[in-house]
């Protein structure tokens, strides 16, 4: 077959088959977006929009691709205008739309003139639900903890170790030598590059760093000599300073949490009602280093600046490490102190950022199965969050109801959340009626809202590899299409 005649079966038949079989799974449901901008190696400005929604042949929640939407402005109107148009178009109606996820830029979040406020406001979806991403506001943390505690030379050596081995095999040839001399013939591992705009991605930098330490050192000091390089020598005058290994050892440990955290969100399979869990245990566990532990501090609630321990315990990674380099103790005092601050910075701003991402999983919390099936529960609680959602009096009124009632049906799956509200969902009683449908359809609603952006960075990348440098020349519908066959056999 011919590229002209392939690329007509991909557009006229293929793809249209696999959008056709997506909507008709979503159906009548309400579903979630997760919003994202990029630009293809043609630099085409592309919108990427993720649709997130409970699958009736899947009996589960999916996130999977919607659509590349080419965007004619970057302000937030022109981008509510293409999620509008592009939902009429894929033939799915605008008022099921529940919630919409995106990461922290202004021009989506904006509290007056964001894609948010103008879908609310221009475009009637009153009740519409901003989640805003989990992982870019760890990131955004962490980064912001950083500017003024942690000194700048620590990620300078990070990031100038690997730009040395980075553009020169020889350089490459001569550690590797070093290394398997030291190590009885073991391979050094490559030292990982650090993203200039996501400041976590420092972490598995310092791990590969940490654990070659003195081989680098050693591999810098012949060099400097050998090459008469003022890099060189720059490199192993940082080598040679133990406050240095000092703050990388720290940060090992208190970004490794953040890390598990983030892999979390990220997952493709995971339980949306343990994320809370997560995000909760992170904050009290980096709290935890610096906090009395005789404070009655909500660190959920409050600055901690006010109840730090006068001798906090920075993990047993760090004692162990201080106590083995000896340092001078003005040293370690200034060092301690520079990781405390960042503690107590990373602390604060986890808690400043994410109010609205703890409330939206709170939410989820509440459908879990161990809470529906109490004997005791408020019903306030579900009250309020179906209010929130936009159900009316009546509805708010049957779901309460069933509330209240379901815990005394018998249920068989009562393990898995997902497979407890599918259950649910197919149950029918004698007269083939399903007198839990209101609150099954608001519980799969709200495990419908994201919590990441992960799956939308996951559309670029698929959009990389389909449209590439020998194949700039990609049209938008070709493009899409391609992307359409791939997501919906992954589906299938």
């Amino acid at each position: 077959m011919h590229r002209t005649k392939c690329t007509e079966m991909i557009n006229g038949v293929l793809a249209p088959y696999f959008l056709k079989k997506l909507v008709a799974d979503v159906g009548d449901q309400r579903f979630s977006l997760l919003l994202d901008e990029s630009t293809d190696i043609s630099v085409s400005k592309y919108l990427g929009v993720v649709i997130r929604y409970f699958s009736d042949t899947k009996q589960t929640v999916v996130s999977t691709f919607l659509g590349l939407v080419e965007l004619e402005g970057g302000d937030a109107r022109s981008i509510a205008c293409a999620v509008v148009g592009f939902l009429v178009k894929c033939g799915l109606k605008k008022e099921k739309l529940l919630g919409i996820g995106t990461d922290n830029a202004f021009v989506m979040t904006g509290v007056n003139n964001g894609v948010h406020k103008v879908l609310k406001e221009e475009y009637g979806l009153k009740d519409l639900v901003l989640i805003r991403c989990v992982c870019h506001s760890l990131q955004l943390a962490v980064s912001h903890a950083s500017n003024d505690t942690i000194p700048r030379s620590v990620e300078y050596l990070v990031r100038e170790t690997y730009n040395w081995f980075s553009v020169s095999p020889k350089r490459r040839e001569a550690y590797k030598a070093i290394y398997e001399t030291i190590n009885c013939g073991e391979k050094p591992l490559q030292i990982t590059k650090v993203c200039a705009t996501r400041w976590l991605s420092i972490e598995p930098a310092v791990s590969r760093i940490l654990d070659q330490w003195e081989e680098l050192r050693l591999h810098f000091s012949v060099t400097k000599s050998s090459e008469h390089c003022y890099m060189a020598e720059v490199l192993y005058s940082m080598y040679s300073d133990p406050q240095n290994i000092l703050y990388l050892t720290f940060l090992k440990s208190v970004l490794g949490e953040v890390q598990l955290a983030i892999k979390a969100f990220e997952g493709e399979q995971v339980d949306p009602l343990k994320l809370l869990e997560s995000l909760v245990s992170l904050i009290k566990s980096v709290s935890s280093r610096v906090l009395n532990p005789l404070a009655k501090t909500d660190v959920l609630k409050g600055p901690i600046d006010g109840d730090i321990s006068p001798k906090p315990y920075l993990g047993y990674l760090f004692e162990s490490k201080a106590a083995e380099l000896h340092l001078v103790p003005e040293h370690e005092i200034n060092v301690r102190k520079r990781c405390v601050a960042f503690t107590i910075s990373l602390t604060n701003e986890l808690r400043v950022r994410l109010p609205d991402n703890i409330e939206a999983l709170q939410y989820m919390s509440v459908f879990n199965v161990e809470e529906t099936l109490k004997h005791n529960k408020s019903p306030g609680e579900i009250g309020k969050i179906a209010k929130l959602l936009g159900y009316s009096p009546a509805d708010i009124d049957k779901i309460v109801q069933q509330w209240r009632a379901i815990h005394l049906s018998k249920w068989n799956e009562t393990k898995n959340t997902m497979s407890f509200w599918s259950e649910i969902m197919k149950f029918r009683d004698a007269a083939d009626i399903n007198p839990f449908q209101e609150l099954a359809m608001a519980a799969v609603s709200v495990l419908s809202l994201p919590h990441s952006n992960a799956e939308v960075e996951r559309v670029f990348s698929q959009m990389s590899v389909v449209k590439s440098k020998l194949r700039n020349r990609m049209s938008l519908q070709t493009l899409n299409s391609i992307l359409y066959i791939r997501y919906g056999l992954k589906l299938s």
